[in-house]
């Protein structure tokens, strides 16, 4: 099988708030963190752009498929 059809390889839509979002592979996809109290996110890619999106942190683990960590307290 070749590196296209990997399931890990599929396009994911990153909405913005204007110029309508981004189309980007999940893999390409390498971190992410909140931006502001807006509830959107910045999205680190590998490819080296950062893009801005109006999911939230949450939604966007959800649409990429990321592993969830629960905090524990100390």
């Amino acid at each position: 099988m070749d590196d296209l059809n990997q399931p890990s390889n599929d396009f994911a839509f990153l909405p913005a708030s204007v110029g309508g979002g981004a189309l980007v592979r999940r893999s390409q996809i390498v971190g992410a963190r909140a931006n502001g109290p807006d509830g959107g996110a910045i999205v680190y890619t590998a490819a080296g752009p950062s893009i801005y999106t109006t999911l939230t942190t949450t939604q966007l683990a959800d649409h990429v498929s990321a592993e969830r960590v629960d905090q524990q307290t100390h």
